[in-house]
């Protein structure tokens, strides 16, 4: 999202005719990338060596404020798809007009460094289910799968779908979230928190374990577990039936008049 949407800042200020402006983006950009990794260190350096039932309360905690961060950016991407572009491009056009060039500083710093932030969080959160190694191989493949993505948006003649391509993301993080929150639970009661009403509903680690490459996987990006707990089920399943009513009621219902109008 972060580099999507710098891609955009920069394809328009070239639109424009004002490359010149481009540099103070990157240098928002640069500066916000070293802010988000002093973050992460920062946030290493404090919640790093904790043990016991003190660790799976503060694991349970991280994921369950990652759920948050990740379902408020559900409902923003669903707000914003349709007119994302066009208010970025506004916001560029005003910031030049009125000389406040700190403006378009201000803008490639917040962008990123407001997803770089998520980023640490969720990070921390997933990286109690997979090692380092793993988590720093995909780190490092979506950083540049993103940056591919915001080249291909600049470059290309192509015209890409920002509303079904955040659409298409919401759904991903959705999945992602609602794993999350269920595994949170899981630590939860490990640490005697939360009452385990009913262990095991069902196994199928012979089917799917995650010790294979694909359970591993599931289980890193969705909270896959091959024999969950019966509130953890309830609040899996619970999740995701909450976000897509409340997407269905509050934000495909602001589609539907112009579809309409469109079709007459």
């Amino acid at each position: 999202e972060a580099f999507l949407i710098v891609g955009i800042i920069i394809s328009y200020l070239f639109k424009i005719g004002e490359k010149r402006y481009i540099k103070h983006v990157i240098f928002g950009v640069i500066f916000a990338i070293v802010l988000s990794i002093g973050l992460a260190y920062i946030f290493e350096l404090l919640f790093g060596g904790l043990e016991g039932k003190v660790e799976e309360i503060f694991e349970g905690s991280v994921m369950l404020l990652a759920v948050v961060v990740l379902t408020y950016m559900i409902f923003w991407m669903n707000n914003q798809a349709r007119r994302i572009k066009s208010d970025i491009e506004i916001s560029v056009g005003k910031a030049i007009n009125k000389g406040r060039i700190f403006s378009l500083f201000f803008l490639g710093f917040i962008v990123v460094f407001r997803e770089g932030a998520e980023t640490v969080l969720f990070f921390r959160a997933i990286s109690y289910q997979i090692g380092s190694r793993e988590l720093i191989i995909g780190g490092a493949i979506g950083i540049i799968s993103s940056i591919v993505l915001a080249l291909i948006f600049f470059v290309s003649t192509i015209k890409i779908n920002l509303s079904l391509f955040f659409r298409i993301t919401g759904i991903l993080i959705m999945l992602i979230a609602a794993g999350l929150l269920s595994t949170s639970m899981h630590e939860f009661q490990e640490a005697g928190v939360l009452p385990i009403i009913k262990d095991n509903i069902y196994d199928i680690s012979h089917i799917l374990s995650t010790d294979s490459i694909a359970g591993g996987i599931l289980k890193s990006l969705f909270g896959y577990n091959p024999s969950p707990s019966l509130l953890e089920i309830i609040i899996y399943l619970t999740y995701i039936a909450a976000i897509i009513i409340l997407i269905r009621r509050f934000f495909l219902r602001l589609d539907r008049p112009k579809i309409e109008l469109n079709q007459s």
